[in-house]
């Protein structure tokens, strides 16, 4: 299990209004992470130094779409100022989770790896979390012959064995991997 002391839970996608609410994208939509008086990390990039700690006035709107005021945000500029900023929470202010548990907020940004006896594949990195409405899906990012390309896994028991400090260890049925990641799907059939 990774436990960071933050982990990021959405972005600042817009401003909302003249009075300095901004518009957020959650990663989960039905998060119950932002709520009034919630202290939240306002994080450009990976610069620790453009960090702004600041305190949920309110929060409005819909899953997935939310709208949230925050101390010291006051106007439409100021609100502007910070689109494109991540959002973080400390971990302290979630309940704690079960030892077979994560949050899938810890599995952004890890590789992501399947072990085949001595064999480790990098079958790419996880980049988002979305879902099909029936189940959460890790959207993972690779490289192959110079492009940048994606694929969705679902994030289900039997596919998502574990997710610890070197990565989230995977168990994806045959055909679920690209094709160009999966040695398996090169095997010639016995």
């Amino acid at each position: 299990m990774v436990a960071r002391e933050r982990f990021e839970i959405g972005i600042v996608i817009g401003a909302h209004g003249i009075r300095g609410a901004l518009r957020v994208r959650t990663h989960d939509p039905d998060t119950v992470a932002l709520t009034k008086g919630r202290r939240v990390v306002l994080k450009h990039g990976d610069d620790e130094q453009l960090v702004l700690l600041r305190q949920v006035a309110a929060v409005g709107g819909r899953a997935g779409a939310w709208r949230i005021e925050i101390d010291g945000v006051d106007d439409r500029d100021a609100a502007l100022a910070l689109v494109g900023r991540t959002i973080e929470i400390d971990r302290a202010a979630l309940p704690p989770v079960a030892a077979d548990e994560f949050y899938l907020a810890d599995a952004m940004g890890l590789p992501v790896r399947r072990r085949r006896d001595d064999v480790i594949d990098e079958l790419g990195t996880v980049v988002a979390i979305t879902t099909n409405g029936a189940q959460d899906l890790f959207e993972i990012r690779y490289r192959h012959d110079g492009r940048t390309r994606t694929w969705l896994l679902p994030v289900l028991p039997g596919f998502v064995l574990d997710v610890t400090p070197d990565g989230v260890w995977v168990d994806p049925p045959l055909g679920m991997v690209p094709d160009e990641l999966d040695p398996l799907a090169m095997a010639e059939p016995e």
